[in-house]
């Protein structure tokens, strides 16, 4: 009855996601989160042998690392729900999300189980077959996984409101739940029974951890004290106190008296429980709340997370109470601000966030992701008894990056937030730079830029004045400004692939185009609105502009010209990036949409909405993902383009039309849009693909080659090449015995078993037998299909459509035996039927190329023939086709020429 259930359930959970996928963008579909590690949910640590493994809770999925390296091992499914409570027991890691309790092995679900009525379950317990959940009701449930169904129910009064619950050692079903009184309770969930009420403690409690000895706990309180408690004797051994709420508890087990707690600062406090003192305080260990924190067994290792996105690994050296940092993994705790891809190979991305960090996201491996070194700070921040995060630098409003000089010198600029300097960093060492350029002008920094050859930064400041340094030594070069300059603060700079001149833009509504080299003004475009921002696509000179009237202007750098407007978003626009081919611009806007603009068109291709505002966004340089952060979201989300790998058939999009609202790209990658939905599914896209499908040809003026992969007509040009490539080295050899798996007959002489029609055909009379060798030769067919649809075509008026259709469905080799085993009669006659098909295809200029491959394939084959018999007819057939395709050739000739004259008068006028 549980296997039934389940499988409904699963079946069900499936159709949902089914219906989900149907709305989906035309041409971005959700592929996966970057940036993840960890948030406010405690993380469970379980050993297998001797390898730990650590899993967190990332909202609706849950992620399992390997502590030894730190490695990402898989990612949960995701949850209707956000997490709200893990456990685990056994290799099953047990997931709380809403009023479920999901269990998973290897990320796989095994058992589901569900409660009556609204609630979220805080905190989990697994005690054998049962499972205790602690609700927001201030109620406890216990579940029995083997009957599937709800054990028990305790509700507390009014005057018991529980925080946290626990399971001493030793105490067999029982449970330990403290409340927001400062009271505690120890309850038999086998019975149902209070069995014992301890005094008032006098603050509320927050924590509850079992201690290395038996009968003894630790409890946090809300006060910041913690006291170790003996349940049996209903008394207090010893009390600590910390600043504010303690958050979490652990226990060292090698050995070494040491409790550590963890505060809401950051903060993580060591006590010498020998000696009744304190050894340290590891002042902001975390950038926020400290979650949970985890003592090895038996190893002097410390495991922390934080609300700040990070987990942290600390190693405890000898006669050392200090501890240091051994592994770790983190991510942004505040949005991202700007992401761009790096590099050309789009194996990386560069994101800076609200969180005053530079990181670096790999795309392909989590564990290469890493956040830049500002210096020193630990250092510095223990010498002042100050924060961490208070010594970093201010909040990173744009960065500009180049590859050319990597590994040479700094080779990233930034600037800061009110800040009149920009900094250089180093991607080859991780680090921020050497070099601190400082504005000739003394004002605030608003944007950055480094040259294409990567040796001169150039910083746009609110002054209107453009900054140029040097990225090697630090020197000033040059200013460009003046009484041509800008008069009001720079929002975008950019520079040509070799460095002849610098586009700058600004909010007096103008983008000067200046000289590199001399630093004086080209050219001065004057536009409608101020501008906000610019982007420039190096490859085509083309430069998009962001003004504050909601509209984007392409200009042609080579002409000085605006070629494209694109108008329809209805807030202000966020950012933009083009495709690495040039032919898209894709925007984002306040309004919470992103629109894909098709350049050569001058329309929108795409438009699709998110819950979360997208801040930024980057096309990766290969073309396959579009990445894009949003507020209120840590993570960078990736959209992979379906137009790599699938025909996506693209048309004009109007205003009217209903946008779609898109859920972001969660971590689990195993969760497609694809997956189990065909293409027919898709309402627009289907329709337009299915439309174009069914016309041939758009007109009849048109040459029309065929939907046909190109290996069907190229191989058959090389297949004698093939076939000598393919050959096989060694003849067959005979296998020595029969294969294991022929089915046999059981007795003592083994006999091959045979099929019910092999048996009936055997047991059947000797006339029947006699008469089904007969051969009766009036009814045997010569004629192949391939010459039966040839000759059909030829009675038809010439009309070869389907000798064509069938011709199209052969193999290479298949249409290579076909034209070699032609009936050669005295006329000719399949030969002429096979020049009048060919002749026909190019009359209906329709599968171009393969009537070329097929004509050249026939000439080869047949050559000497055709040369053999001068007085037959096919030589005027041939002629014929001559005339039609130098026709043809010099009709399309001439419309290429057209179109070139045409872009190289536009390009110059």
């Amino acid at each position: 009855m549980v296997d039934s259930t389940m499988t409904a359930d699963v079946k069900k959970r499936k159709v949902d996601k089914v219906a989900k996928r149907t709305n989906r963008s035309r041409i971005y579909q959700p592929f996966r989160a970057l940036g993840y590690i960890t948030n406010d949910t405690p993380f469970v640590v379980e050993s297998r042998g001797q390898e730990y493994f650590l899993t967190t809770s990332v909202g609706h999925n849950f992620q399992t690392y390997n502590l030894a390296k730190m490695h990402l091992l898989f990612v949960g499914p995701t949850t209707d729900e956000p997490i709200s409570a893990m456990t685990s027991a056994a290799g099953v890691t047990y997931v709380a999300t809403g009023n479920k309790v999901l269990s998973y092995k290897r990320g796989r679900e095994v058992h589901r189980l569900q409660g009556a009525g609204k609630f979220t379950i805080v905190q989990l317990i697994v005690m054998g077959q049962l499972v205790a959940g602690l609700c927001d009701d201030n109620s406890l449930r216990v579940w029995d996984m083997a009957k599937n169904e709800l054990y028990l129910e305790i509700e507390f009064g009014d005057q018991f409101t529980a925080t946290t619950m626990l399971h001493p050692s030793t105490y067999l079903n029982k449970l330990l739940i403290a409340s927001t009184q400062g009271t505690m309770q120890l309850w038999n969930i086998r019975n149902n029974k209070l069995i014992y009420q301890f005094k008032p403690l006098g603050s509320a409690v927050s924590c509850l951890v079992q201690s290395p000895v038996i009968d003894v706990v630790a409890v946090g309180l809300l006060d910041g004290a913690v006291h170790l408690y003996n349940i049996k004797m209903d008394e207090k051994i010893d009390s600590v106190h910390q600043d504010d709420r303690v958050t979490a508890i652990s226990f060292r087990t090698d050995g070494e008296q040491v409790m550590a707690s963890a505060n809401m600062h950051g903060d993580v406090a060591l006590w010498d429980l020998e000696n009744r003192r304190l050894l340290h305080i590891m002042k902001g260990a975390h950038d926020g709340v400290v979650s949970s924190l985890c003592f090895l067994d038996n190893q002097p290792i410390l495991v922390t997370a934080g609300s700040d996105n990070a987990v942290k690994l600390w190693m405890f050296e000898k006669e050392n109470a200090v501890p240091r940092i051994w592994k770790s993994r983190s991510g942004h705790y505040a949005p991202p601000s700007k992401i761009r891809y790096y590099g050309d190979e789009g194996y990386v991305i560069l994101s800076s966030g609200r969180d005053q960090a530079l990181r670096l996201f790999a795309v392909h491996k989590d564990n290469q992701s890493v956040e830049f070194s500002q210096g020193q700070l630990e250092k510095k921040a223990k010498s002042r008894n100050l924060k961490m995060q208070d010594l970093k630098l201010p909040l990173i409003t744009d960065f500009a990056c180049c590859t050319a000089k990597q590994k040479e010198w700094d080779n990233i600029l930034t600037s800061h937030l009110n800040d009149v300097a920009g900094r250089t960093w180093s991607t080859k060492n991780k680090v921020l730079g050497s070099h601190t350029f400082m504005s000739a002008s003394k004002t605030a920094v608003k944007v950055t830029e480094i040259s294409a050859c990567g040796n001169f930064g150039l910083l746009g400041t609110s002054s209107g004045q453009i900054d140029m340094f040097n990225m090697q030594s630090g020197a000033f070069r040059r200013s460009f400004g003046g009484d041509d300059g800008h008069k009001k603060p720079v929002t975008g700079l950019a520079t040509d692939a070799i460095t002849r001149y610098l586009i700058s833009s600004s909010v007096d509504r103008t983008v000067k185009i200046w000289d590199f080299k001399t630093g004086a003004v080209i050219k001065t475009i004057e536009l409608e609105a101020p501008v906000v921002a610019i982007r420039y696509l190096r490859d085509t000179d083309l430069l998009a502009v962001v003004c504050d009237d909601l509209g984007i202007r392409i200009i042609d750098i080579e002409t000085y010209r605006v070629v494209r407007e694109f108008w329809g978003h209805r807030n202000r626009i966020t950012d933009m990036t083009f495709s690495p081919d040039g032919r898209w611009l894709v925007t984002s806007s306040l309004d919470a949409t992103v629109r894909t603009w098709d350049l050569p068109t001058g329309t929108m291709v795409d438009i699709f909405k998110v819950q979360d505002v997208v801040t930024s966004l980057t096309f990766a340089p290969s073309g396959e993902f579009l990445a894009t952060a949003h507020v209120d979201n840590v993570g960078i989300f990736l959209w992979a383009n379906r137009c790599q790998f699938t025909n996506v058939s693209l048309h004009s999009i109007s205003e009217d039309e209903q946008v779609q609202l898109l859920s972001l790209p969660s971590l689990a990658t195993e969760q497609s849009d694809d997956e189990g939905v065909s293409d027919d599914d898709d309402d627009a896209t289907a329709q337009t693909v299915d439309t174009d499908s069914q016309h041939d040809q758009l007109t009849d003026k048109m040459i029309t080659l065929s939907l046909e992969p190109r290996s069907k007509w190229q191989n058959l040009l090389h297949l004698e090449t093939i076939k000598q490539r393919n050959k096989p080295k060694e003849a067959p050899k005979a296998p020595e015995q029969a294969p294991f798996f022929l089915p046999t007959v059981a007795g003592a002489k083994p006999t091959f078993a045979q099929d019910d029609k092999q048996a009936h055909q055997l047991t059947a009379g000797d006339d029947a037998e006699a008469q089904s060798r007969r051969i009766h030769y009036n009814e045997l067919v010569t004629e192949t299909e391939f010459t039966r649809l040839l000759r059909l075509g030829h009675e038809k008026a010439c009309d070869y459509t389907e000798f064509v259709d069938h011709a199209k469905s052969l193999h290479p080799s298949s249409m290579d035996l076909e034209l070699r085993t032609l009936t050669i009669d005295p006329e000719l006659s399949c030969i002429n039927w096979l020049l009048e098909a060919l002749l026909f295809m190019l009359k209906t200029r329709k599968n171009f190329e393969l009537a070329q491959s097929w004509c050249h394939a026939f000439l080869t084959i047949h050559g000497d023939l055709i040369v053999a018999n001068p007085d037959n007819s096919l030589h005027t057939k041939l002629k014929d086709i001559l005339v039609c395709q130098q026709d043809e050739y010099g009709r399309l000739a001439e419309q290429i020429h057209y179109g070139l004259c045409v872009i190289d008068f536009a390009r110059k006028s």
